[in-house]
């Protein structure tokens, strides 16, 4: 079980790293995602949190086209179903300290791949 919380730590800094650059690209710099309060209480409890962003993913997608920025938008959106975890739900809790150095690890790992891919970031 600590290998597989261990990925899907993982999987939810990557899942958090593309919705916050999907949420940016429709709502421009002020988004709630990019607030640093935000980032530390969704990387202590993805799933109650984190969830309704990834509701909220073609609201972000329709507000990014509508700003010029749709071609980076659906890119980002297109990859969010590899960045789910394979459990039914988000995890609810990452309070370990290991746990909260791999969501970040995928967090960075997902930025990065997304200013390879879009350029930006």
């Amino acid at each position: 079980m600590a290998n597989d919380l261990n990925a899907e730590a993982y999987l939810c800094g990557r899942l958090y790293a593309a919705l916050a650059e999907l949420e940016r690209l429709g709502e421009g710099e002020h988004h709630s995602l990019g607030r640093p309060d935000v980032l530390r209480k969704l990387a202590l409890e993805p799933s109650k949190h984190l969830t309704k962003h990834l509701h909220a993913a073609g609201k972000y997608l329709l507000a990014a086209r509508n700003r010029g920025q749709g071609r980076p938008a659906a890119t980002v959106f297109r990859s969010l179903p590899d960045l789910l975890p394979c459990g039914r739900d988000l995890p609810g809790s990452l309070r370990d300290t290991a746990l909260q150095e791999r969501f970040h690890e995928g967090r960075t790992a997902q930025e990065a791949a997304i200013g390879r891919t879009v350029g930006t970031g």
